[in-house]
């Protein structure tokens, strides 16, 4: 059995089977859907609210609240960066769970039957968040270091085109009442435990390349110019700065971003570096690279 301590009111984890989900109470609840169905306006975020909405009045759940981020279908890059950055750095701890979909069901190049897709998982963070997720590409690969439970959800990996309306919002309503049933294996070892190197990660709304540069592999070049090449775009130059604003306005610049979070240990930080271009929008001007593409880059002579 899970001890709770009164005075702390958090759950102690035991080794034994089942004791993986946090206690139910009856503190407000802030989900998060990150999902590859379009913009946010699409039908699809519609359907899978109005779901959610009808599993939660079924469990008895009624202080909640649903908030919705859209990225690029079957773009499990994005996704897997998006949902690191909001769920690591999240101030609602115990209070927050994400539901995420992106299922472009890759893990199989056969013919699937009866709509069968990559399975759905459980995900507890360190810091107290919560995550209901497709196991699909590198959607787990960053919150990996930062999980203390991964683990196979009991639901359905088919029967349904759209199953994360049809089939995978009770899992998220299972999870926040506390139902340990529904909890499989651990399928720690199934989630990639890196992304690969020098590739985009996530666009943002001006246009920012998020990629998995390290900032630290660009410091040779700090303050020098470069030609990158990002996918199969024409290359450009841009200067290799300290901040993204090290350029003039209409300059491409390629520095440390802002995006990033605290490492488990707590003493340094995962950060990541960002194509920008000032006054601009770096992504049009290298063709809009999906997740995934490679970057390369070499100094200028001169």
């Amino acid at each position: 059995m899970s001890k709770i301590n009164n005075k702390t009111k958090t759950v102690k984890r035991t080794n034994k089977p089942g004791a993986d989900l946090a206690a139910r109470d009856h503190d407000r609840k802030y989900v998060r859907v990150i999902a590859d169905y379009g913009p946010l306006g699409d039908l699809a975020f519609a359907e899978v609210s109005d779901r959610l909405h009808a599993v939660m009045r079924d469990a008895a759940i009624s202080d909640y609240k649903i908030d919705l981020t859209s990225v690029p279908a079957f773009d499990t890059y994005a996704t897997g960066f998006a949902l690191a950055q909001l769920a690591i750095n999240s101030p609602l701890g115990k209070d927050h769970i994400f539901y995420v979909n992106t299922a472009p069901r890759k893990d199989k190049k056969s013919a699937r039957i009866n709509n069968e897709g990559e399975g759905l998982v459980y995900v507890r963070l360190k810091n107290g968040v919560q995550i209901v997720a497709v196991n699909s590409g590198y959607s787990l690969t960053f919150v990996k270091p930062q999980a203390v439970v991964i683990r196979e959800l009991k639901v359905d990996k088919a029967g349904s085109q759209f199953r994360s309306r049809d089939i995978f919002p009770q899992a998220v309503a299972a999870v926040l009442a506390g139902d340990n049933k529904i909890l499989g294996k651990d399928v720690s070892a199934s989630v990639p435990g890196a992304v690969p190197e020098n590739r985009v990660l996530y666009t943002d709304g001006y246009g920012n390349l998020k990629t998995s540069v390290r900032p630290a592999d660009l410091k040779k070049l700090k303050g020098k110019h470069a030609y990158l090449k990002v996918g199969d775009a024409d290359q450009k130059s841009v200067m290799v700065g300290t901040g993204i604003f090290d350029v003039a306005d209409g300059d491409y610049c390629f520095a440390r971003g802002s995006s990033g979070w605290a490492k488990p240990t707590g003493r340094e930080r995962v950060e990541f570096s960002e194509v920008v271009c000032r006054g601009g929008n770096a992504a049009e001007g290298f063709d809009r690279p999906t997740g995934g593409k490679v970057l390369l880059w070499k100094p200028i002579s001169r």
